[in-house]
């Protein structure tokens, strides 16, 4: 019980050392993987119509 009360103090104490995004980072960040998403989505559905495209014709 000591190791998991001594495991805990030291959880505690390393989310008060944690600096935490801001508002707008985060808002940020989360336009970003999502802009970042859909990209690489319509990339990846053109290179697949385009592969199927060029299967078709053989």
């Amino acid at each position: 019980m000591s190791k998991v009360k001594t495991f805990l103090g030291e959880v505690k104490h390393e989310l008060k050392e944690t600096t935490w995004p801001t508002k707008e980072a985060m808002r940020k960040n989360t336009l970003t993987v999502f802009g970042v998403m859909a990209f690489f989505g319509v990339f990846f559905y053109a290179v697949d119509s385009v592969i199927t495209f060029l299967l078709n014709l053989v």
